[in-house]
């Protein structure tokens, strides 16, 4: 009798122990190759995603990421960030970079997420040139191949205009269907964050006049990237980039050296270094470089709230880790936003 009590009691325990490891299994399954959960900590994405927004992402759309680090494996990572040792090697690559067969590629338009930094910060923004685009920005509209891309009616640019009588301001809004916060510059003039929708319909407000986008002007403290003295781009006045594409071979010039050599040097794995007229790549001398990968250009739809490519350069591939597909839920400032429940992106 004490013997089949001893053996119940051990079964039991056997079939919690295994049933534990198939929901770890199971969990570190879909986190890794299916989907993942993320909360928009930043206004760069409005007014396609707002702060506090938990969003879902496609793992599957561009095929999912394997690990290059057991620090990218979800709940195995816990133990060897514990481990004083194996935490110093966090930021390096154990193993090479692969991806599975997606079910599409990345197209212009597409919001998607994606790692970048040494400390793999996790950002969101929309793709505005594949690899082998040729990117051209003119007073803030974006060109893709010759042909300006709007791909979504909820980026937003800021402009300045004058309000003739202030008192009718909020009837006006009313009536066009607007609703929107503006700030207040100087005297009778105004800014606001606009749609180029909600712009056209601001025009047609008899109160409303000089309309204008805010246009950034190139100053000795510009920083875009890449920062230099062959490109003198800001973030309204860009290009054009070609942006770099797997298989893409340049030449070396000053030109071109100002342009890719911090991509590549900070996603190809090699080193590109230049002496008087030469250029050297792990210390031999060349004269072409050949890109191992894609990359992506990407921007907030918030164009003048965001900090993008346009700032820190375009997007390699193997940072990429899956498509936006929807809104779960938001939840911002103590308030559930019911508006964004299981709202799609586009």
């Amino acid at each position: 009798m004490v013997n089949i009590v001893k053996y119940s009691f051990f079964r039991k325990i056997y079939k919690r122990i295994l049933l534990v490891l198939l929901v770890f299994s199971i969990t570190i399954f879909l986190k890794l190759l299916i989907f993942d959960i993320y909360k928009i900590p930043s206004s760069s994405m409005n007014n396609t995603l707002y702060p506090g927004d938990v969003i879902m992402v496609n793992k599957l759309k561009y095929g999912p990421k394997l690990p290059r680090s057991p620090f990218e494996i979800p709940l195995v990572n816990i133990a060897f960030y514990l481990n004083n040792k194996t935490r110093a090697t966090m930021n390096t690559q154990w193993w090479s970079y692969k991806r599975l067969p997606g079910t599409t590629t990345v197209k212009n338009g597409d919001v998607f997420v994606f790692t970048m930094f040494k400390k793999n910060m996790i950002i969101v923004k929309r793709c505005m040139g594949v690899a082998g685009d040729t990117l051209k920005i003119e007073k803030g509209e974006v060109y893709v191949n010759n042909k300006i891309l709007r791909p979504s009616k909820l980026i937003l640019n800021n402009y300045k205009f004058k309000i003739k009588d202030k008192k009718k301001w909020d009837d006006a809004l009313d009536s066009i269907g607007l609703d929107i916060t503006i700030n207040k510059i100087q005297d009778n003039y105004f800014g606001a964050a606009l749609s180029h929708e909600e712009k056209k319909r601001l025009q047609k407000l008899s109160i409303v006049s000089d309309l204008i986008k805010y246009k950034d002007s190139l100053t000795l403290e510009s920083s875009v990237y890449p920062k230099s003295q062959y490109n003198q781009w800001n973030l309204d006045d860009y290009g054009p980039y070609i942006v770099p594409k797997k298989g893409m071979e340049i030449k070396m010039t000053p030109e071109n050296y100002a342009l890719y050599s911090k991509a590549i040097n900070s996603h190809e794995d090699v080193e590109i270094k230049k002496n008087k007229d030469d250029y050297y790549l792990n210390e031999k001398r060349i004269t072409h470089y050949t890109f191992k990968q894609d990359y992506y250009f990407m921007m907030g739809d918030n164009r003048k709230g965001s900090l993008d490519s346009r700032r820190w350069g375009v997007v390699p591939e193997c940072r990429i880790i899956g498509k936006v597909q929807c809104v779960l839920f938001s939840y911002y400032q103590n308030k559930f936003r019911w508006n964004r429940l299981f709202k799609s992106v586009n």
